[in-house]
């Protein structure tokens, strides 16, 4: 299969732009310098407050350092004003992150890696310290800051993943803070995957609606700002929060701290949603990992969806500088073409750890082919999280089926999962009739169903909607198949796919009871050839 690594055309970045004839000295505020004698004084200010809570052989250091900078300020001053000022334009040409080069020859590879190498300096990072925070070799790094070498296009994205490469190098006093905040926003923070049409996807709708019936598969959910909005409502619900509350994140993070080592962490959401579940993952990471090296990629195939996620984690780990936050727009069935996320030699040293929550993982038409094929780029000592709904009785005892499983028989499990269950199939129905015309009537059910089901021991609750038209036509589709999984025999069917069990939970039993599953990479593909 030929790889498709991203180039300069296939990735789309979304950051600023300038209008048409507009310099960036146009649009930029005059920073004022912040005179040496206040930053003299704040300086002091700290170390008195340090010394006052540290050891007699620390305060001691402490006083020293003090009353060398009293006897250095006069001089500060004078060469204060005799230093040109700062340029601006330079300032936020730093502050704007990591950009690509503009040539490929020499002398531009040699001011690129010029200027690489002063972010890293102004960051107060080591070479070592920064290939590791990016992913990438000793080598790699050490080559493209000479010039020797082209930074490939991967390695930019990862070395824009380092926070500290925006920064600001000039003085930080409060009445600058908020414009430098500005500045560091122009740096990209979403990915389009190549293969992305909005356009396309819409027509594809459209088209399967005003056939006679079919398969909605997940993708087409939530494509159009109302679906999306309508599935946030349902999220919102206070039942659902309580759900999603219930997941023992903390022991999640517990078992990958332990298993993983003191090394950098990529979370990866594949249909993040709201991202929330991604996000509470990442905060116990935090607490509980060694290294608190970690990037959360957010994808999703709807746009407001994966606009929504990305400002919840933008906001939540604002505080948190060794977290890097990408949103990324695409399909996770395409998951194996985006090479920036998987698993290669440059970031063989990091672990990554694939999430999918909600029904996502339930509603995949394969569920095997999927973890088979679109999996693949991931090596052994990677993690995958899987959130699923736990059968209610033995798959081959129908009869008990039916009447255990709230959905099959027609029931809400209990009397404030109604509200949102009935929330949940009104968005089904406004699906539709936003895209078919002429429409009489919907009717909304759930049917059993065995042959959708790839994993031994599953079966599926098979929501149909029955399409009744003004013409006297009857459409029939399905539109979400919502399966279930006997533990035991999902973690065998994982297991022969090369992904090993390390722990589970169950959870939400008053509800629909739920699974938490984690596993670990112990096999790749090339293993097995």
């Amino acid at each position: 299969m030929t790889s498709l690594t991203p180039t300069r055309t296939a990735w789309l970045r979304v950051g600023c732009v300038l209008a048409v004839g507009q310099r960036l000295e146009d649009v930029v505020e005059p920073i004022e310098s912040i005179p040496v004698r206040d930053l003299f004084s704040r300086t002091m200010q700290i170390l008195d407050h340090l010394s006052k809570e540290a050891s007699p052989q620390q305060r001691a250091a402490l006083r020293r350092a003090m009353t060398t900078l009293r006897t250095s300020l006069s001089m500060a001053e004078r060469a204060e004003a005799e230093l040109p000022a700062l340029d601006v334009v330079s300032q936020l040409h730093l502050a704007a992150g990591i950009v690509e080069p503009t040539s490929s020859d020499k002398a531009a590879l040699k001011v690129w890696g010029a200027d690489l190498k002063a972010r890293r300096r102004a960051a107060g990072l080591s070479r070592s310290v920064l290939a590791e925070r990016a992913g990438i070799s000793d080598s790699t790094l050490r080559n493209v800051e000479t010039g020797r070498r082209a930074p490939t296009r991967t390695t930019v994205m990862h070395l824009q993943s380092v926070p500290e490469l925006r920064i600001d190098p000039s003085p930080i006093g409060s009445q600058i803070t908020s414009r430098r905040q500005r500045s560091q926003d122009l740096s990209p923070n979403c990915w389009l995957t190549p293969e992305y049409d909005a356009l396309k996807l819409h027509g594809e709708l459209t088209m399967l609606l005003n056939g006679r019936g079919g398969h909605l598969e997940q993708t087409y959910l939530y494509l159009d700002p109302s679906s999306a909005a309508a599935w946030y409502a349902i999220a919102e619900q206070e039942v659902y929060t309580i759900a999603r509350m219930l997941m023992p994140m903390d022991r999640v993070a517990e078992q990958i701290s332990e298993r993983a080592g003191a090394v950098g962490l990529d979370v990866i959401g594949l249909g993040c949603g709201d991202g929330k579940d991604e996000v509470r993952l990442t905060q116990c990471l935090l607490e509980r990992h060694s290294s608190q090296n970690l990037r959360l990629y957010l994808l999703d195939i709807s746009q407001p969806l994966c606009c929504a996620a990305y400002r919840h984690a933008a906001e939540v780990l604002a505080d948190r500088p060794t977290v890097s936050v990408c949103a990324i727009q695409g399909n996770f069935h395409n998951l194996q073409r985006y090479t920036p996320l998987l698993h290669s030699q440059e970031r063989s040293h990091r672990r990554r750890i694939v999430c999918i929550f909600g029904n996502t993982f339930a509603n995949l038409q394969n569920e095997i082919m999927f973890v088979r094929n679109s999996l693949l780029g991931f090596a052994p000592g990677d993690f995958l999280l899987l959130n699923v709904p736990s059968t209610m009785a033995p798959a081959d005892k129908q009869d008990e089926v039916m009447r255990k499983d709230p959905r099959l028989a027609g029931r809400s499990p209990t009397e404030t999962m109604a509200p949102a269950l009935s929330i949940q199939d009104r968005m089904y129905t406004e699906l539709l009739r936003r895209y078919i015309a002429g429409i009489k009537s919907t009717e909304i059910k759930s049917t059993l169903d065995y042959a959708a089901c790839p994993v031994p021991g599953s079966y599926a609750a098979d929501v149909r909607a029955t399409v009744k038209m003004q013409s006297g036509e009857a459409k029939h589709f399905s539109i979400a198949y919502i399966k279930r999984y006997d533990r035991t025999l999902l973690d065998e069917a994982m297991l022969k796919e090369g992904w090993s069990p390390v722990a589970h939970w169950r959870y939400a039993e008053e509800y629909h009871p739920r699974l938490l599953l984690l596993y670990q990479r112990v096999r790749s593909v090339t293993d097995e050839t």
